[in-house]
């Protein structure tokens, strides 16, 4: 059990415990933030590269569009023998061969003036350009989409990629673009695009991102891929369907659908063809309906998260043991003098009043407890001398009526609570060694806040006792009531009973909740309250017709209710205030009061009493103080 451990065990086990806490929290926080923020990062990351990649796929295509279309223009607007065909081709591959590696004009083999299946054709061939017919031999060209596809929708379309093996020879795909002349079909002027170069910008990007990237046809077949063997053989179905696993099946072919309806998005996703998690952007190729992926793997950002994080527990546990040996030492020096004196009281308790306490030098606790128990050992001794040498009675008596003094003051409370719906400050001065003023408050929960102020009838002892009986009950009751009133009903009835002295107490009783500063009050028979607005009026709250407390049982009292607003203060006293009294007798008076806090308004509640105290010293010019000066000032600051 940590009770029983030494004051250094128990401080160094805290502040390690407390260390830990923190340490965890801040790594667990920076892990899940640099998550947060790494994914963040990813998302634009990946709408950049797949913007760029569309974007430059876009640009070629833009431009093979254009080539063909002058070709064909050229093509429509001239007659043209099959040599000036291959010159317009040569011509044509030669100024835009860092776009296209091949052009064709494919005639229509229907038409009657023309050589059935005659469609000269250039290519580059490593490098070199390269001419031939692709009407020769038995490749019948009309057959293919490239150029039916053309002639029967009668507008530009780009085919879907395909390996030629009667031209080229690559994987390339084609923009074909159909040629009229009048209402007559005549033929179709195609460009070839070799995919070669787009599958090494895809693998430049999967590189870069520690993943890979594809694309995928306008039917899902895959144009390019890490793995070669999908290319052109197998579709984004085809693989979800092949996968074993029926979620990853449905996630692959719901995918898949998306990409093909030109969506963007990025999500979570599991490869079907890797089995690898990660994030995947997919966005279209809006000019051939084609779409490209990115996929970043799960593992290479959670290896940059975990080695983050792997740093930042190093250093913490680093940072920890260095807090250990600090704790560990700022603890033994805490506690040496603590043990230190613990050893001396221990051999004072035993009688030995004259042993030497140690001596702990500084201004701290540690050394304030030291000198109370060297002041204690002093009192203590000087108490038994003036017991063994009988002390006078007189003596006797104001060493009592001092520590009754102490004990009095003890009671009401030199300490206000830090609020920032109200400041409050409270000053009380007997004027003989004890008295019967006194003012209190009570929070019966964290919105309301009970005041009072009190002046019991008769000076001295008699009156200390009455005050610390009233304030006992005063607090007892406020526990159980929230209605000023009825507590006084009740503090009456208690003080009434069995009161042989005849004493009683005039009370101010007000409840002020914090949120609103509306204020209920009941008054029995005391000086009432000033209240000092913000705007520096000041007013007495009205009398609610009531008595003072305890002079007989029964008794019924009023209440009434105001309301404090933002920078208004309640300025509690006690007649010693109006009734203090010049060297000539004269009173200082409610009007010389009600100026004062005109003056002070505004002020805190510290500043207005202190300033109407110094304002009664120096009306009093050095006479005797006749009656106990009490005040207490509420200030409201309406931030509840």
């Amino acid at each position: 059990m940590l009770v029983n451990r030494s004051i250094a065990a128990r401080m160094a086990v805290f502040v390690l415990v407390g260390a830990g806490c923190i340490l965890g929290a801040i790594i667990g926080y920076s892990y899940f933030a640099v998550r947060r923020m790494l994914m963040e990062e990813l998302r634009s990351e990946a709408e950049y590269m797949a913007k760029a990649a569309v974007n430059r796929i876009e640009t070629v295509e833009r431009s093979v569009e254009k080539i063909v279309q002058g070709m064909a223009i050229d093509l429509e607007m001239s007659s043209l023998s099959t040599n000036d065909m291959y010159q317009l081709l040569r011509r044509t591959l030669e100024e835009n061969r860092a776009i296209i590696c091949g052009a064709a004009i494919a005639l229509d083999p229907a038409n009657g003036g023309i050589t059935n299946y005659c469609a000269p054709y250039v290519y580059l061939d490593k490098g070199q350009l390269v001419a031939k017919d692709l009407g020769a031999g038995n490749y019948h060209y009309d057959v293919w989409d490239w150029f039916n596809l053309a002639q029967k929708l009668r507008m530009p379309v780009w085919c879907e990629p395909y390996f030629d093996e009667g031209g080229g020879n690559i994987l390339m795909v084609t923009y074909c673009y159909p040629v009229f002349k009048g209402d007559e079909f005549y033929g179709v002027v195609t460009s070839d695009v070799s995919l070669e170069w787009l599958a090494d910008m895809l693998a430049k990007i999967s590189k870069d991102i520690g993943g890979y990237a594809w694309l995928i046809s306008a039917n899902g077949t895959f144009i390019t891929h890490p793995k070669r063997d999908l290319i052109m053989n197998e579709t984004i179905f085809s693989t979800a369907e092949a996968h074993p696993d029926p979620a990853l099946r449905a996630a692959g072919r719901k995918t898949g659908q998306r990409m093909i309806r030109g969506e963007t998005d990025f999500i979570p996703f599991t490869s079907v063809v890797t089995g690898k998690q990660g994030w995947l952007y997919f966005a279209p190729v809006p000019s051939t309906d084609w779409s490209l992926a990115v996929m970043f793997l799960r593992e290479h950002l959670m290896e940059y998260i975990f080695g983050l994080n792997k740093v930042n527990l190093i250093l913490g546990t680093i940072g920890f043991a260095l807090l250990l040996i600090v704790a560990l030492a700022i603890a033994r020096s805490i506690t040496y003098p603590l043990r230190q004196l613990a050893s001396a009281t221990r051999t004072m308790a035993q009688g030995d009043l004259d042993k030497a306490l140690p001596e702990i030098k500084g201004e701290d606790e540690v050394a304030q407890l030291a000198s109370a128990f060297d002041n204690m050992r002093g009192d203590l001794k000087k108490y038994i001398v003036q017991l063994q040498e009988a002390t006078a009675a007189r003596e006797r008596m104001e060493s009592e009526m001092r520590i009754a003094r102490n004990i009095q003051m003890d009671l009401v409370p030199k300490t206000f609570p830090s609020r920032k719906e109200f400041e409050m400050f409270g000053l009380l001065e007997p004027a003989r060694e004890v008295g019967g003023d006194f003012y209190d408050y009570f929070m019966p929960d964290d919105q309301h806040i009970f005041v009072f102020i009190g002046d019991v009838s008769g000076k001295g002892m008699p009156a200390a006792l009455f005050m610390a009986v009233t304030r006992t009950l005063l607090k007892a009751i406020c526990r159980v009531e929230r209605n000023p009133a009825f507590i006084l009903r009740r503090l009456n009835d208690g003080l009434a009973e069995s009161n042989d002295s005849s004493m009683f107490v005039t009370l101010f009783c007000a409840l002020i909740d914090l949120s609103t500063g509306e204020c209920k009050y009941s008054n029995g028979g005391h000086n009432p309250p000033f209240v000092v607005r913000a705007s520096g009026a000041v007013t007495s709250l009205p009398l609610t017709g009531d008595v003072a407390v305890g002079i007989m049982p029964k008794m019924e009292f009023n209440e009434k209710l105001f309301a404090l607003q933002a920078g208004d203060t309640l300025f509690l006293y006690t007649d010693g205030v109006t009734e203090a009294m010049n060297p000539t007798g004269d009173l200082f008076g409610e009007n010389r009061a009600l100026e004062e806090l005109r003056q002070t308004h505004g002020a805190t509640g510290e500043q207005m009493v202190k300033s109407m105290r110094e304002k009664l010293r120096v009306y009093a010019a050095g006479a005797e103080q006749s009656d106990d000066i009490t005040m207490l000032a509420f200030r409201f600051l309406g931030e509840g």
